[in-house]
């Protein structure tokens, strides 16, 4: 039995389980792979907060609203932005290295990216999310006598009992049957679901299963039609692996062109290069299609070849594998699924509609993001919630009196569905991408419920989660922010709601 169980190790999960064995709590902290190797280590541009003096909470809040489209929850976007400047010294404590000017180290080099209207992006070179995860581990290590680190497990379903969530159901590397885990209180941190898209820039682990185990779980999920599709990621085919070309290099000054060499973003937006990322991965879409060609440019050829090499030297490096050199050449960019805006519906707190059951980082549904997320807040939501989630289950008065439950579980599936992932991959990015329609999302489901009844319980996730993707996508009747529809292209005043579906149930908030 221990205080806490947390399912994920990404910055969420990572956040709440050292945090909470600061606290004194006795936590068991499961990741899927050998390894760490969520989202949070492929995060390149940074971490969003105000701590520029010319900056304000005020500019923060409106930006995030602005680039959220009507839809973001402004309570849960207050307590987002006034609480980062704590979360940022957080991180800085647990050994977190910001960047910071040259010659002084009590300043951060701070960026600019779309949709912001200040530069407030703290950053670690262009890997951030590396250094984060280096830090954090490495302060995982210290607390090895509250922690319980297992790595190469998969979690099966929660176990609920009278309407609480008291532990889970886990699959090990290499066993032949799951076990169960229990704990006094269970946080989801399992990070976002891109890798259901066929192309993504998401690592191969983000398949949803957080949304599929805490939907059979009885658990509310809300605005998961909102999946981001970042703009610029690097067209290189022969490239095993997405590479995602940083908002920050259009902060930086990198300007969106055609192969004419035509800005075309300076028809479409009044920020032109700098807009939001949904209005980006559309007008490349369009732009694409008009043109006939597989990707755009970027280009910041304009910029000293010493500064670029400066501020992204992980991109600079990574381009030139592919014989592009980015201070003398374009930069080939296409849309991937990048980013799911809703997930677990949580409160202020991080806790989800199931008692003892709280959800932090791309699984949840906070409501900071809205119809589309503002860059580098998500680092950011993952913090400052997982914190908030830690304060309250300090709060918890006596720990729930927990008996086992005599449950048969069966033997793990061996079978490879990797094909079948692969098909419904292609049905996700044909049917529900960057533009939809009513018919398409329709002949998505249809395609999707002819794959039946599945015993595999990872390939059982994926599909359930693909689903629940587009029957939410299928309630939207209107375009706004990242639902991009051809039979509604305009916004619809009477849906400025969102949309929760629940296992038998479904309502709208």
């Amino acid at each position: 039995m221990h205080d806490i169980l947390v399912i994920g190790a990404g910055i969420a999960g990572l956040t709440v389980a050292i945090k909470a064995a600061e606290n004194g709590k006795s936590v068991l902290l499961l990741t899927k792979g050998a390894k760490p190797d969520g989202s949070t280590n492929y995060a390149q541009g940074g971490i969003a907060s105000v701590t520029s003096p010319e900056d304000s909470f005020e500019s923060h809040i409106a930006d995030t609203l602005e680039a959220g489209d009507g839809l973001c929850k402004k309570r849960q976007v207050e307590i987002l932005t006034k609480n980062a400047p704590q979360a940022i010294e957080q991180l800085i404590r647990w050994g977190v290295n910001f960047t910071t000017v040259k010659d002084d180290e009590n300043s951060f080099d701070l960026h600019l990216e779309g949709g912001h209207s200040f530069r407030r992006i703290l950053h670690t070179a262009d890997l951030t999310g590396k250094e984060i995860m280096r830090a954090l581990l490495a302060k995982l290590k210290r607390h090895s006598q509250e922690i319980d680190f297992i790595e190469r497990s998969t979690v099966l379903d929660l176990l609920i009992q009278k309407s609480h969530c008291i532990g889970a159901v886990v699959a090990e590397q290499n066993a032949k049957k799951a076990r169960t885990v229990y704990a006094k209180t269970v946080v989801l941190a399992t990070g976002g679901a891109g890798r259901l898209w066929l192309h993504s820039t998401n690592p191969p682990d983000a398949c949803g299963e957080g949304i599929s185990i805490a939907y059979r779980a009885g658990a509310a999920l809300q605005d998961l039609e909102f999946m981001q599709f970042h703009p610029t990621s690097l067209y290189a085919p022969q490239l095993k692996k997405t590479f995602l070309i940083s908002e920050a290099v259009r902060g930086f000054g990198g300007i969106l062109k055609n192969h004419k060499g035509e800005e075309f973003m300076n028809e479409v937006h009044p920020l032109r290069s700098l807009a939001p990322r949904d209005i980006v991965a559309r007008a490349i879409l369009r732009e694409m299609q008009l043109t006939g060609k597989d990707y755009m440019y970027l280009d910041v050829t304009h910029r000293k070849a010493k500064d670029i090499k400066t501020h992204f030297p992980n991109i600079y490096a990574k381009c030139l594998e592919c014989k592009i050199d980015i201070t003398k050449d374009w930069i080939p960019v296409v849309p991937a699924a990048h980013y799911m805006c809703g997930g677990v519906l949580v409160d202020s707190y991080s806790r989800t509609t199931i008692k003892g059951l709280y959800a932090c980082g791309e699984i949840s549904a906070t409501g900071v993001h809205g119809a589309n997320r503002l860059a580098s807040n998500s680092l950011l939501e993952s913090v400052v919630f997982a914190l908030r989630a830690c304060e309250d289950i300090e709060k918890l008065s006596t720990p729930k009196k927990l008996s086992t439950l005599n449950s048969q579980l069966s033997t793990l599936s061996k079978v490879n569905f990797s094909r079948q992932k692969k098909e419904v991959q292609t049905i996700m990015w044909e049917h529900c991408g960057i533009v939809r329609s009513i018919e398409g999302l329709k002949i998505g489901l249809e395609k999707l419920m002819k794959f039946g009844k599945v015993d595999d319980f990872e390939f059982r996730n994926f599909l359930e989660s693909a689903k629940l993707v587009v029957e939410c996508a299928l309630k939207r009747k209107e375009s706004r922010g990242l639902q991009c529809l051809t039979d509604y292209p305009e916004k619809n005043p009477r849906c400025l709601k969102h949309y929760t579906i629940k296992k038998h149930s479904e309502s709208v908030a």
